[in-house]
């Protein structure tokens, strides 16, 4: 009955998304609203206009990466200019009845609707819907299995990340081989690469992190942190990266390193990152690793993706 309520009842706003011009400006004078990833108050755009101005039609606002990468080809560019490709599948509702809250007891129910575009970006928008008095958060995460999978190369997703505490975004692959209709078969032994993974209540922080292990009970994990020490992830768009070798992997943002394996540095029979995997974007509300509690007055909040890039030598 739930699902039907939902599917029958919920109508989700679509948001209108400007960039915005020099963040730091931002950050020493506007208040949090220029901030919240939302069209409010006497904005022109999202948090841009009015009290939070400046505001540019297609302004370059944060970090702009390279376009080449020596012997790197580019060999798949999603740009959402004009619509969201049939390159990208949506995972859907809760997860139930095999995965539950995702495996991680997020509280979100997962639609197609979250997702939308504008001005050539991809925004997942997170909401809290009051369906019939009964509030329940929603979002979107999509992914390219059996659409789109490469081993090895590199990485480059450039996005600016959502405000509401107590959101988990993560940008990150699976092995091509994983179903969340029998989770358990290839992870984490076919191991998970999380590009970045950001969470609003530390939002001058990012991590990157490699999940590995025979079975779920023998499940290891390691992470890196960046931390920028001078402007919020939700201020500015940031290029969020990994370079992908055989037996390695570095994790960067705005092309600075910050953490690394190799499958020496492992010391694993059960090496899992040299298969195949596909891409996955999600905006998740709750969960284990969120420590804030979301709050019900901040949504809704927003990730919006500007592009992604895969480069091979």
């Amino acid at each position: 009955m739930r699902r039907f309520l939902m599917f029958s009842v919920l109508v989700l706003n679509f948001i209108i998304f400007s960039a915005c011009s020099n963040p730091e400006v931002v950050q020493a004078t506007f208040p949090g609203t220029c901030y919240d990833g939302i069209q409010n108050g006497t904005e022109t755009g999202v948090d841009c206009g009015g009290d939070c101005a400046p505001c540019e039609e297609n302004a370059s606002d944060g970090y702009i990466a390279s376009e080449n990468y020596g012997d790197y080809q580019l060999i798949f560019q999603e740009d959402f200019e004009t619509e969201i490709s049939n390159t990208w599948n949506y995972d859907l509702e809760d997860g139930c009845p095999n995965l539950c809250g995702w495996g991680n007891n997020e509280m979100q129910y997962f639609t197609e609707k979250n997702a939308s575009l504008s001005n050539g970006k991809l925004v997942i928008q997170a909401e809290l819907n009051n369906i019939f008095d009964h509030k329940i958060y929603t979002s979107s995460r999509l992914n390219t299995k059996d659409q789109f999978k490469f081993k090895f190369g590199r990485v480059d997703i450039r996005a600016k990340m959502p405000s509401a505490k107590g959101t988990w975004v993560a940008l990150w692959m699976l092995n091509k081989n994983y179903d969340k209709n029998d989770p358990a078969k290839y992870w984490p032994s076919g191991g998970e690469i999380d590009i970045a993974e950001f969470l609003p209540e530390k939002p001058d922080e990012v991590m990157g992190t490699a999940h590995y292990g025979k079975d779920v009970s023998n499940h290891k994990y390691t992470s890196g942190f960046y931390n920028t020490k001078e402007f919020s992830f939700t201020e500015q768009f940031n290029v969020f990266s990994i370079v992908w070798d055989e037996d390695s992997i570095k994790w960067l943002v705005n092309d600075q390193e910050y953490h690394s394996i190799s499958r020496d540095s492992l010391n694993i029979d059960n090496y899992p990152f040299n298969d195949d995997f596909y891409l996955v974007l999600s905006l998740s509300v709750g969960g284990n690793l969120p420590n804030a509690v979301p709050d019900e007055n901040a949504f809704p909040t927003s990730l919006v993706v500007d592009y992604i890039k895969v480069f091979q030598k």
